[in-house]
């Protein structure tokens, strides 16, 4: 017998979405029978691209009630269930293939979908909220609330005995990232109609509670802790849906406050209601180690990770439990000089996620540190999964940030052998570019001057190499790579030899060539700033320390705006002297990494004192340098 084949409603309301609601409806093809939209006053082209797929537009007056505006749409929808989304959703790809047979197989009254909230750039991670989104269609099913409307009263109003089930169906809302916030100024929109809500009916628990999100989100976290207060009090949290989430934002307000016995406290008294939600755990653990308790973080840390996400009838974060937690007890083991507990910690927190970067530069850093980077091959090969060029080329180039050059160099023939000539000259421009950091000017060059001898598109780079090499080790320039030019003019006397006039004849093109120098290990392209940082870490890893400081003050000089000579008498130019010059954030942040560099060496050889012996401050010193600015992969 054929499946009976079920109709769904999706209902919308939107105004000026024309940049998000193609996407929205892109992901709803085929999932859907009907699409209802309630045009609240756009302006832009909403309307005409809802009607070009397909859609019943509804123009409505606005009047700060979302509850009104969603019942407009449900007036006219036709479907057994109803599906309900903003403009900044997008249903998951596998939800658009499960969603008709979870409607012909349920015999609830409505369906929970796991509501997957990206914020900030994009880039933390997400927020897993499961939120009642398909639900039977029947007259007496209308929403209730100016905003955060709810459909589930109405429901369980109709049919006391009415069942939900929870499914592991996925939305994407993009609409509180960092962006689309500022341009919708979502945040102050939803206070005023929040405390216009609060006003309507003080005695509703759920008003309060949205106002303290807000609050909190805006970081007034004192008003936003005593209104969450005021919600708690209006509640029963054995039968409330939502009573696991205040517990936990007013937990978070004692964080942010740094009042963490209270946390704690209230971290307690919250699993008594709630033992299983590991977000608690994972809380616990935080607030423990800023009561200087590691011990016990470290015990709360474990347990959640031994307990895993929470069940789905939780809102939690990605990777509460498993690599968030992870990560965490790393840190927190890190801390406590448990260095090899902290890199077993980390390699869990990459198994459970495999795209995750910060717990491989923590691991990597960790192993040059203790003086253990001889074993990292070892423990790459057999502990991580590479299966693929593309991921042993970002962990070459995390190698490399981490100043991990023997590593990189010995991890470069894992990429596969079977390899175009363009590959080859590019790994071997790599290898040179690592070799270069190492302070390894000899085998530098006999790698640079294969890649030169060939001809390819690499020549060019591999030519201004070489000549930053000779400038590096005081040999005569050509005078054919710019930043080697500048560099030589502003720390030589002979500024009218016939050298500085050749200095003098570069070419545009010759200028352009040299923005392609790559590093294929990290997958960047260097321009003069990033080429000068390898530069200092050159010099300072073969102590060339005459050099590194002339590097150094010609770089200040330049983020000076106009650059100090080294010597009397030489020339300044006009325009920008070599390529990137005149990025200085980019100029400051490479310095900076000189610098760390340096300071770096200095403080592994104090530590190692007297005949390779190590000095009783090492562990402190060790600290130290694993505490040194530098990058860990968190993308902002």
């Amino acid at each position: 017998m054929p499946t009976k084949h079920i109709h769904i409603s999706l209902c919308m309301i939107v105004k000026d979405e024309e940049e998000l609601l193609p996407h929205c409806l892109e992901s709803v093809r085929g999932a859907v029978d009907e699409i209802i939209v309630v045009d609240t006053g756009s302006s832009d082209r909403s309307a005409a691209i809802a009607r070009e797929y397909g859609a019943v537009v509804v123009p409505f007056k606005w009047s700060d009630d979302f509850a009104a505006a969603r019942n407009a749409g449900l007036e006219q929808a036709s479907g057994e269930w109803i599906l309900f989304l903003d403009a900044d959703e997008a249903l998951d790809k596998t939800a658009r293939e499960q969603i008709r047979s979870w409607t012909v197989a349920s015999g609830c009254d409505g369906l929970f979908l796991n509501i997957h909230n990206y914020t900030g750039s994009g880039q933390q991670g997400v927020t897993v909220n499961p939120v009642l989104r398909l639900f039977r269609n029947e007259p007496e099913h209308r929403f209730e609330g100016r905003i955060h409307e709810q459909i589930a009263v109405a429901i369980c109003r109709k049919n006391p005995q009415a069942a939900f089930h929870v499914t592991d169906m996925i939305i994407h809302h993009y609409g509180y990232q960092t962006a689309i916030v500022e341009r919708k100024d979502k945040v102050n929109r939803n206070l005023r109609l929040l405390q216009q809500a609060v006003e309507e009916e003080p005695d509703q628990p759920f008003h309060h509670y949205n106002l303290g999100v807000e609050y909190l989100r805006m970081g007034e976290t004192e008003q936003a802790l005593k209104t969450f207060g005021v919600a708690k009090a209006g509640i029963d949290p054995t039968l409330t849906s939502y009573a696991h989430l205040l517990f936990k934002y007013e937990i978070r307000c004692f964080q942010h406050l740094s009042r963490w016995q209270e946390a704690v406290d209230h971290i307690h008294a919250a699993l008594e209601l709630f033992p299983e939600y590991t977000d608690l755990l994972h809380h616990r653990g935080v607030c423990e180690e800023a009561l200087g308790e590691t011990v016990k973080a470290e015990l709360s840390l474990r347990e959640a990770v031994r307990m895993g996400p929470p069940p789905p009838i939780f809102h939690t974060e990605e990777g509460i439990g498993t690599y968030q937690t992870w990560y965490t007890l790393g840190r927190l083991l890190e801390g406590r000089a448990d260095l090899e507990g902290a890199v077993d910690a980390y390699v869990e927190a990459v198994r459970a996620k495999s795209s995750l970067l910060p717990p491989l530069y923590r691991i990597f850093r960790i192993m040059r540190v203790s003086g253990q980077e001889q074993h990292l091959v070892e423990l790459i090969r057999e502990r991580f999964a590479m299966t693929s060029e593309e991921a042993i080329q970002k962990v070459l180039g995390i190698l490399e940030q981490c100043r991990c050059y023997d590593t990189a160099v010995q991890l470069l023939p894992d990429i596969s052998s079977d390899l175009s000539a363009e590959m080859r000259g590019r790994l071997s421009m790599a290898e040179a570019l690592l070799q270069i950091q190492q302070g390894k000017w000899n085998k530098a060059r006999l790698k640079l001057d294969t890649v030169r001898r060939k001809k390819g598109e690499l020549s060019v780079s591999a030519t201004h190499w070489i000549e930053r090499l000779d400038w590096i080790e005081g040999r005569p320039i050509e005078g054919k790579d710019q930043l080697t030019s500048w560099l030589y003019r502003h720390s030589q006397p002979d500024t009218e030899s016939e050298r500085y006039q050749q200095a003098e004849r570069i070419s545009n093109s010759q200028a352009v060539a040299q923005n392609e120098d790559s590093n294929v290990a990290a997958g960047t392209a260097y321009n003069g700033w990033q080429a000068l940082g390898l530069m200092m870490e050159g010099c300072v890893q073969s102590g060339k320390w005459d050099v590194l400081h002339t590097l150094v003050q010609l770089g200040q000089g330049q983020l000076a705006e106009g650059v100090y000579p080294l010597v009397e008498g030489a020339r300044q130019e006009a325009g920008e002297p070599f390529f990137g010059a005149s990025d200085s954030r980019v100029g400051t942040s490479w310095l900076v990494k000189g610098l760390v560099s340096a300071a770096d060496h200095h403080l592994e050889a104090y530590a190692q004192g007297t005949e390779g012996q190590r000095d009783r401050c090492w562990p402190v010193v060790q600290q130290i340098r694993l505490d040194l600015p530098g990058p860990d992969g968190f993308e902002f």
